[in-house]
């Protein structure tokens, strides 16, 4: 798994994944092993502040049609998943914001007695703002092709390998064409079970980040991290990660970074019913301010997640960090400072399963940031009800 370049884990959302409360229709009749999970989501939002801008804000009512599916084949211990979804946009307000975002995902996961191998294609396009940095709808295409492999040495010992190819494009010149770029990573992890359920695992990494416009901003990273991987209790599962990363660019003339970094979290199930995550992020993230390559992002998310009854579910999610830039610009009044941002985020929502294949919902968003430089505040509102149907 990538530890770099997450998405703004305060606006994480699924991706392919449709609801859980359906059944995937089974195609065993005609291909053994092999479920199909079709859906189609009908959604209306309300967002007071589409452009996230700090004054003369402009609101719109939003339409989205979602279909997708998620097929599933399995033959023996092994797997070969492929899922993909569009979504459609329509602003009553703003029509010159229409547009067609979608996303597919393509993986093979091969289990032999020793070795595991799993490899996977993402390809996303998407008018959602890929960090806490930009905002508004943003049109970028990004595709991340990954590849694992484990070999469990002995019953307590494992070793691992990754490696990975991101290429990350934006359709504006005028917007953020300096981030366009290829990413490639390399690792090693050596896991250590702690206990049945739980491994330690250590994980050098490198990874190049090649520029496609903007080539003086090239850049290797080295680092590693520490983290816990499984159940630490029957109720209580682990992602968490914590190292140190070296960010050294090509360029004398870029500032470097040499500091900590950490990812993943918690999830915890005191009950069947309720589910607590805790997320973490802090890493160095590309940048479009000014001439300052990159800032280095704190933030967190707590989600929670309560089932009422069996057939409905309540939401609530707390998310917020600081972005902090290594290097002084100037102000709108003429001072120079390194700028910092603020940002956070909450939600709640409810969903209401009528039939197993017919599923409602309503939520409602806010998040904001509040900067060091005034012209980067922002205040966001987002009300949204939706209808799916998972076939």
């Amino acid at each position: 798994m990538r530890f770099l370049r997450p998405v703004a884990i305060w606006l994480l959302g699924l991706l392919l994944v449709p609801p859980s409360f359906a059944v995937a229709l089974d195609m065993e009749e005609w291909v053994p092993g092999l479920k199909l999970s079709p859906f189609l989501t009908e959604r209306i939002d309300y967002e007071t502040n589409v452009f996230q801008v700090p004054s003369h804000a402009q609101s719109s009512v939003i339409f989205r049609t979602i279909p997708g599916f998620l097929a599933d084949y399995t033959f023996g211990p092994h797997s070969l998943s492929v899922g993909g979804r569009v979504d459609i946009l329509r602003y009553v307000a703003l029509p010159e914001q229409n547009t067609v975002n979608y996303a597919f995902v393509t993986q093979l996961r091969l289990e032999f007695p020793r070795t595991l191998v799993n490899i996977r294609d993402d390809i996303v396009r998407t008018t959602d703002p890929p960090n806490t940095e930009l905002t508004g709808p943003i049109v970028s295409l990004t595709n991340t092709l990954n590849a694992q492999t484990e070999y469990r040495v002995t019953d307590r010992f494992s070793v691992g390998t990754e490696a990975s190819w991101l290429h990350v494009s934006f359709q504006d010149p005028t917007v953020a064409a300096d981030l366009n770029r290829n990413e490639y990573l390399i690792n090693g992890s050596v896991y250590w079970k702690v206990r049945p359920t739980l491994d330690l695992k250590l994980t050098p990494f490198y990874i190049r980040e090649d520029f496609t416009d903007s080539t003086n901003r090239n850049v290797n990273d080295y680092g590693g991290t520490l983290g816990l991987r499984g159940a630490i209790t029957p109720r209580l599962t682990s992602t968490f990660r914590v190292g140190i990363l070296d960010r050294v660019p090509d360029s004398s003339g870029q500032p470097g970074y040499l500091g900590w970094i950490m990812g993943g979290g918690f999830i915890y199930t005191p009950t069947d019913r309720t589910m607590i995550s805790l997320i973490f992020d802090r890493s160095p993230q590309e940048s479009t301010f000014n001439d300052v390559p990159f800032y280095v992002t704190t933030n967190a998310a707590l989600n929670f997640s309560q089932r009422i009854t069996p057939k409905i579910t309540v939401t609530a999610k707390l998310g917020g960090g600081v972005n902090n830039y290594p290097e002084k610009q100037e102000t709108v009044g003429g001072q120079f400072k390194f700028r910092q941002d603020y940002f956070y985020a909450f939600s709640v929502g409810a969903e209401y399963q009528i039939r197993r294949w017919l599923n409602v919902g309503v939520d409602y968003a806010h998040m904001g940031r509040t900067s060091n430089f005034d012209q980067y505040d922002f205040k966001d509102d987002r009300i949204t009800g939706r209808v799916t149907l998972q076939f």
